[in-house]
Formats: C-alpha cells, sequence, structure tokens
C-alpha cells in the first residue's frame, strides 16, 4: 500500500516538474518573440497607450485579468495567462470553468504563436463554450444601426450592435439569429442623471447576447426606429476568433462612457478581433458617434458585402397611407378614431386593394399600439378585421416596395464640424471661427440623419472685430436640441427644444459682453407630408439670462417663434423665422428678432451659408464654409 502510494506521489511530482518546466519554456519563447507587444495581444487584452508612456486597459473588471498587474502590463499578464492554462483541474472551485476555457481567444492565438505540445500542456474540452458556438453556429456577422430616438438620452445618436448569423438559419429566417450588444447598465430612469453619470463613466457597461427578434421588437415595433444592417465580410475562423473573445468578455465590465467608450467603440474593437488588420478605434479621438462608426467601416475595402433596410412598422404603416387617396386617408383616421368601421358604407365602396391597403394599415397602427401598452393588456385586431382581410384575394396590397423614411447613416456627413466666416455688424467687420464635435443641425445637408430634428453639442464660436482688434467668445452651445414633430392626426405629438450655453448678448450694445442662458419651449410643426420640402414650425419658450451687461444681472420671460424651413433643390435649403421676445423680471424688455439664413451643399461634408439677422436694433450678416468630418 505504501509502496504505491509512493509510487504514485512520484508520478505526479515528476508530471508536475514537467509541466512546470514547460512552462517556464513557453513564457521564454513568448519573452523572445514579444508577444506582449503583439497587436492581437493588445487587442484581446484592451490595451491602450497612456499620455505619459505606458499602457491600461479597458477593461474594468479584475476577474478579466490573471495577472494582479494585468491592467497595466502586458508582458506579466501574458506570463500569468500562460500559467493558468496549467492549472490542474482537481484544484478549480465547484462551477468554475478551466482558464483556457474562460479565455478561449487568449488560449486560440498562443497557441499558434507559441505551437502548443499536448503531450506536454492538458487540453481541456470545453463543454459549456463548445455547446454555445454550436448554438450560434455562424457562417456570417452583420453590423446593425438603429435610427435616432431623441426620447432616450442613450439613443439620441443612434445605436450599433452586430448579429451573428446563422447557418442553420439562412438568409430567409434572420429573426431568429442571435445579436450581440455592448450597453450600459443604468442604476437611474432620471434623464439628466443618466446623461451626467453617462460623462463621467459611472455606470458598468456590459456585453449581452439575446435573440435578435428581440431588438427588433424594440426598436422596430415600440420605439418605431428604423434599422439598417450592414453584411460584413469575414472569413469562419475570422467569425470563431470574434466569438472566443466575445466570450471571454462576457464575464467582465467596462466604465460605460457616453461619447467615448460606448456601444459603438467596443463594437468595433469586435471586428478588429477578428481581422487584426483593421484599424477603426483609431480614428477616433474626443467621440464615438454611431454614425460616424458607420461610415468608417463602409469604408473599409471590401469589408461590407450587402445592406440591407429593415422598416420600423410606423415606417410601414406610413407608406401604406402615402398610397392612399385623401378619401381613404379620411377613413383611415375615422376608424383609428373610432368614428367609422369596416361597415361602413365608404369602406364597403372601396376595391379590394383599396381595403386591403387600409386594413394592413389599421393592423400596422394596432401592433404599434400593442407595444406602447405599459400594462399586460394587449391591444388585440379585431377579429372582424381579421376575417375581412383574409378574405380578399389578394395577398399583399400592391406596394411591397417601402418608402424609405430615414437614409443610410453612411451617407450622411461627418459629426464634427469646422465653421470659417466673415461678417458685418453695425459697427465693424468680423471674422468668426467655430467648432463642434457633434452632431447634426436643421440647416445641414439631413441624408442620414432624421430630417426634422437636430442635436448640437459643445459648439465653440470666437470671434475676432477687425477694427476693434479684439477676440471674443461669441457662443458656446453647451447643448441644444430641437424635435420638430410634424403634426400627425394618429398620434398629436408635440415639438419641443432645449438649449443652455453661452451667447453674446446681442440687443445691448455692450461690447459685446456675454451672456449665460438657458431655455426650454414647446411647439407644433407641420409638413404637408413626410417627403414634402417644407416646414413650419411654431414655439412658445420660458429663458432665463444671467449677465453683467444686464440690469440687475439678469431677466426672465420667454418668446413666441414662428418660422419655415423649405427646401429649394436637393443641396439647397432657406430658412425664414421671426420671434418676439418677452422679459417680465428682471431687465425688462419687449423687441422683435428676425433671421434669414440659406445654405448650399457642395459635397456631403462641404456646405457655404448666408446669415442675416436682427435683434431689436442690431443687425449682422455673415457668410461661412462648413466642413464636416
Amino acid at each position: 500500500m505504501l509502496l504505491c502510494f509512493g509510487f504514485g506521489f512520484a508520478l505526479s511530482v515528476t508530471y508536475a516538474s514537467v509541466n512546470n518546466h514547460y512552462l517556464l519554456e513557453l513564457q521564454q519563447q513568448a519573452k523572445q518573440q514579444q508577444l506582449s507587444n503583439e497587436r492581437v495581444w493588445r487587442l484581446l487584452l484592451k490595451y491602450n497607450k497612456k499620455t505619459f508612456g505606458g499602457v491600461v486597459s479597458e477593461a474594468d473588471g479584475m476577474d478579466f485579468f490573471n495577472s494582479p498587474a494585468g491592467k497595466t502590463d502586458p508582458e506579466s499578464e501574458l506570463a500569468a495567462t500562460l500559467a493558468s492554462f496549467f492549472t490542474p483541474i482537481e484544484q478549480l472551485a465547484d462551477g468554475k470553468e478551466h482558464p483556457q476555457c474562460n479565455f478561449p481567444a487568449r488560449f486560440k492565438w498562443l497557441n499558434q504563436q507559441l505551437q502548443f505540445d499536448p503531450n506536454r500542456i492538458q487540453i481541456q474540452h470545453c463543454d459549456r463554450l463548445n455547446r454555445w458556438i454550436t448554438t450560434l453556429d455562424p457562417v456570417g456577422v452583420t453590423l446593425v444601426f438603429a435610427s435616432y430616438f431623441l426620447n432616450n438620452p442613450a439613443s439620441m445618436f443612434g445605436h450599433t450592435l452586430i448579429r451573428i448569423d446563422s447557418r442553420r438559419t439562412g438568409p430567409d429566417n434572420q429573426l431568429m439569429n442571435y445579436g450581440a450588444n455592448y450597453a450600459a447598465e443604468p442604476d437611474t430612469d432620471n434623464a439628466f442623471l443618466y446623461a451626467m453619470k453617462g460623462l463621467i463613466g459611472s455606470f458598468e457597461g456590459r456585453f449581452a447576447i439575446f435573440p435578435y427578434y428581440t431588438k427588433v421588437q424594440e426598436y422596430n415595433n415600440w420605439e418605431s426606429r428604423d434599422l439598417w444592417e450592414y453584411q460584413l465580410k469575414f472569413t469562419e475562423d475570422q467569425l470563431n476568433m470574434m466569438l472566443l473573445h466575445l466570450w471571454e468578455l462576457g464575464g467582465t465590465y467596462f466604465d460605460y462612457y457616453y461619447f467615448q467608450e460606448n456601444c459603438s467603440y467596443h463594437v468595433l474593437s469586435l471586428l478588429e478581433i477578428a481581422n487584426p488588420e483593421l484599424h477603426l478605434k483609431d480614428q477616433f479621438f474626443f467621440s464615438v458617434i454611431p454614425t460616424d462608426t458607420i461610415k468608417l467601416v463602409k469604408a473599409q475595402k471590401d469589408l461590407v458585402k450587402q445592406v440591407d433596410y429593415r422598416p420600423a412598422v410606423l415606417t410601414k404603416m406610413n407608406h401604406k397611407r402615402l398610397h392612399m387617396t385623401v378619401e381613404e386617408q379620411q377613413l383611415f383616421l375615422d376608424i383609428v378614431k373610432e368614428k367609422a368601421t369596416i361597415e361602413d358604407e365608404r369602406f364597403k365602396r372601396l376595391p379590394d386593394a383599396s381595403k386591403a391597403l387600409l386594413l394592413n394599415a389599421y393592423m400596422d397602427y394596432l401592433q404599434y399600439l400593442s407595444m406602447q401598452r405599459k400594462t399586460d393588456k394587449e391591444v388585440k385586431i379585431p377579429r372582424s378585421v381579421l376575417l375581412a382581410r383574409s378574405r380578399l384575394p389578394i395577398s399583399d396590397d400592391g406596394n411591397n416596395q417601402i418608402a424609405q423614411f430615414s437614409t443610410r447613416p453612411d451617407r450622411g456627413h461627418g459629426t464634427d464640424r469646422l465653421q470659417f466666416g466673415a461678417g458685418h455688424n453695425d459697427h465693424e467687420p468680423f471674422l468668426e471661427f467655430a467648432y463642434r464635435p457633434a452632431y447634426h443641425d436643421l440647416m445641414a445637408r439631413d441624408i442620414g440623419y432624421d430630417k426634422n430634428s437636430e442635436i448640437i453639442f459643445m459648439d465653440l464660436k470666437l470671434r475676432y472685430f477687425l477694427e476693434s482688434e479684439r477676440l471674443r467668445l461669441d457662443q458656446a452651445k453647451f447643448l441644444a436640441i430641437t424635435a420638430l414633430n410634424p403634426f400627425d392626426p394618429l398620434f398629436n405629438k408635440l415639438s419641443w427644444r432645449l438649449d443652455v450655453g453661452i451667447d453674446t448678448l446681442r440687443d445691448h450694445d455692450c461690447h459685446y459682453c456675454n451672456v449665460f442662458k438657458g431655455s426650454y419651449g414647446r411647439g407644433l410643426s407641420y409638413r404637408p407630408h413626410f417627403f414634402s420640402p417644407l416646414l413650419l414650425f411654431s414655439f412658445a419658450d420660458v429663458k432665463a439670462e444671467v449677465s453683467k451687461g444686464l440690469k440687475d444681472y439678469y431677466r426672465l420671460g420667454g418668446d413666441v417663434e414662428v418660422g419655415a424651413y423649405y427646401d429649394v433643390a436637393q443641396n439647397w435649403r432657406i430658412k425664414l423665422s421671426g420671434s418676439y421676445q418677452i422679459f417680465l423680471l428682471g431687465e425688462t424688455k419687449l423687441f422683435f428678432t428676425t433671421q434669414f439664413a440659406t445654405r448650399y451643399a457642395i459635397s456631403q461634408d462641404l456646405d457655404v451659408r448666408l446669415e442675416l439677422n436682427r435683434y431689436d436694433h442690431n443687425h449682422e450678416g455673415i457668410f461661412s464654409v462648413n466642413y464636416f468630418f
């Protein structure tokens, strides 16, 4: 008995010493090859260069590292990772995965570089990982862009995720594929707190995987956002590497930054893992905005195979409404408002094609309405509607080619903007220089953007006055959002806007003194139909302004503004507006302002503009060139 025990103990010691010898051999080999400096290793561990030397990983969950110094030391992390691959299975806690299974992408890449000897390292069977890969059965990957949603601070700029296309589902059943998404895990429903915490990285961001149809249901049906799907070209080995890395990311988190380490940034990192020759994240410095990442991916040679449009449920409904006559539109509205039914003689007199069109639109509306309910009570399509539709001898309404109510994000202008201008006020000429990192204004070419809204963030303008030889801050828009919701009798949504920043007190002759101001307003807007070149708007705002140039240093009040945008041609837009300013507290004053503005787009990223403004008794005009990038 003792002899057997002694022999077994000697064998285990011998095997352990052989393993230790081979581990040291591999670690030395990795050091000689300088694998810790290789791009793939830096990508796998999310290392970025620090400003004053060294590197730091973006991953903030320490379980992502095998070395206590792994967050900032790639070489020690590589050595510790190799050591972890030799961990005896009996030393693992119950239910804990072996490091080879926790970090399969690292294992695969290190194996490719060092050619592990299976006789000297025990290769683990990763049952959970293998079942996961088998379930996904990847044959392709698609980058998905969900269009803008101003009601959610996290989605104002759009959102990107990936769809893992499976061999078993095929191209005709894409909803049954899986999707992968990086998103913040918020701890507040307050929009202001959400925005502030997102700016300073106070949320944990995590990757999640889910059935793709659940995101289609959320974006397409609940939020009514169009989806643009960009099918990407990767080899099966590249897809496998990306999914192995995605598996590794499931156990960690990242500090979520609204403008930097956001959904689009981390999706780009997955694509770089699949093909390390792609340098996508390197193209961004201050902000990573979904539309910019889509443009960047589309610009890569032979990376995008195909672009598909997945319209939202309201897009489908509005497409059908476009093909209705005026009488049919009124009948549709009456049915929705329960002022008429399909038993109405007006409906019975319609030809079958018009009946199908109206019933299909009504079912789209009910589907959308059902998604908006915050209770478990479902809005069901009436049985009479289903029966009436089933009895029509046509399979569709004859309008299969859906009109695109949104445009491809890769065709939009860049989100950063530089502006150079020259102008003249009542006193002297000036030069103007401006920069903003985001995003889109209503005078810009709206291809690739929501045509009825603008988001302006950190728009800084300087003016140099030629006669007085002074450089002044003319304007600093910290945040300005306008959502023009054109009148629709189905929904009756008000338009709204807010503006917070620093401006010049333009209705005073105080030598260009600045004013800190904030405003919020509601209003109405009207567009004859979705593709009409005319957009009318009106607003009533409340305002607060603070400045040394004001009597009592402040004034409170508001304004009433009316105006119009009109597209003379595809690249030519004009704006006319006028407002009546009313300040009743602090410095009291009543005065008018008017504006005429016109823009001509020379290309996707270049336009020229002319503005003529009147502020009470002061006037100014400016001609500017705007470059987007």
